[in-house]
């Protein structure tokens, strides 16, 4: 009963023509036996889920039409929190994908995977950047200022070489001096 109280308060609206998502699972020997279920704006000639292990591999569920909007399926996967993107085709082709997110944020129990008690929080963008993130932020700002500088020489170059770049011109073109036709000899 806990459980299904914990699943329905992790209910996770994923934007797009998706309303709310959910996993929950049970233990199957030394893997996990994992059920999706999302809600789908409009008529989808499919639906499916992406399960990936980030680095290694991906696997896919097509997932069934439920009626009213619900489609759901089960797969099993090694127990492990693995990300999960959505995605819908409609008949004409077009499609749209969710944002990822875990399965954690799905509502699965931490335990089933080995995570015991944890409290999972989708990131709000609220989170500071840590040293490492910050030193590579400035130092790729530092490059941008440079590579800008650098464009800004080439594209004034010739504007501010042009007051002494008249006699190297004459000399590249012999400097011959052509008579003037209005004056008499």
């Amino acid at each position: 009963m806990l459980n299904l109280v914990a699943t329905l308060m992790a209910l996770i609206v994923l934007g797009g023509p998706f309303g709310e998502a959910t996993a929950s699972g049970s233990p199957d020997g030394d893997r996990l036996q994992v059920e999706f279920e999302v809600a789908v704006a409009g008529a989808p000639a499919a639906v499916v889920v992406h399960a990936v292990d980030p680095g290694q591999t991906q696997e896919t569920l097509s997932l069934v039409d439920r009626g009213g909007g619900i489609w759901g399926g089960i797969a099993d996967f090694e127990a492990m929190n693995l990300v999960a993107v959505f995605e819908v085709v409609y008949p004409d082709g077009e499609g749209d994908v969710s944002q990822p997110t875990t399965l954690l944020e799905l509502g699965l129990d931490p335990a089933l995977i080995g995570m015991g008690d944890v409290v999972v929080q989708p990131d709000d963008g609220d989170r500071p950047l840590s040293a490492t993130t910050r030193r590579w932020g400035w130092g790729a700002a530092a490059l941008t200022a440079i590579a800008l500088a650098l464009v800004a020489v080439w594209a004034m170059g010739e504007r501010v070489r042009g007051k002494h770049a008249a006699p190297r011109r004459a000399i590249r073109r012999g400097a011959t001096t052509v008579p003037d036709e209005t004056q008499s000899t």
